[in-house]
């Protein structure tokens, strides 16, 4: 018996030594997914849970997302990151998709099949949307006199309700999360998502090959219980 005692006590002290508070580099303040004022958000929650499968701490370094590349090696990895970053390391499982659409109003029937045919209809998208969201859409953007970028995206989900805008771009995660903080206005009216962007899966970078696989089995296990998607719909049901 005392030797079995022993032998438990043991292995308590060996996962607790392997356990260990796990710094990752983050981009700064993107809601809902990293919501930094608070330290919570989609991304956070998840990778936070994921990693408490094996006992480990979650803590974010916040910096400019240029810099993620540039910090990661300085800590144990980093957050919202993939491999077209060309940061080497061992990468976990995809955390998070981001995935833009061009989203109208029903009763508007717009019709929306491709980025080209944005060319002629007032936009509003999010700032910086040139940039991200590849070469095509910005020359049609360029081209289209009643194409703007708005960089308050609660405003951006205004313009929309209020029919100031054709349609906007947005990803749906981020559009819902500021959907639910209009008070001053109706927003029940039926949206239409136009699919005409591809969506990104983002991904944890690890430093550490074991950490990277304690994260995965942690990830695999949320997305099995169903707590993936209850952790993503807090924040934008």
């Amino acid at each position: 018996m005392k030797r079995l005692i022993l032998l438990f006590f043991t292995l308590c002290l060996s996962v607790t030594a392997m356990a260990k508070d796990v710094t990752l580099v983050a981009g700064l303040s993107l809601p809902p997914y990293i919501i930094q004022e608070a330290n919570t958000g989609i991304e956070h929650d998840i990778v936070k849970e994921a990693l408490v499968h094996k006992g480990h701490t979650l803590k974010l370094k916040y910096v400019p997302f240029a810099r993620l590349v540039a910090d990661y090696k300085k800590h144990d990895g980093a957050i919202t990151i993939n491999e077209s970053s060309g940061a080497k390391g061992h990468y976990s499982g995809q955390v998070i998709t981001y995935q833009n659409y061009a989203i109208s109003l029903k009763k508007k029937n717009v019709s929306i099949d491709s980025i080209q045919d944005l060319k002629d209809k007032k936009v509003v998208a999010f700032n910086s949307a040139t940039k991200y969201l590849g070469e095509e859409f910005a020359k049609v953007a360029k081209a289209n006199p009643k194409y703007e970028e708005q960089g308050k995206q609660l405003l951006q989900v205004k313009m929309l309700y209020s029919g100031r805008s054709d349609a906007i771009v947005s990803d749906i995660n981020i559009f819902k999360y500021y959907r639910k903080q209009v008070t001053d206005m109706d927003t029940s009216a039926k949206i239409v998502l136009h699919e005409i962007f591809p969506g990104t899966d983002y991904k944890v970078l690890f430093n550490d090959a074991s950490l990277r696989d304690d994260f995965n089995a942690g990830l695999k296990e949320l997305k099995a219980s169903g707590r993936y998607q209850a952790i993503k719909d807090s924040y934008v049901k």
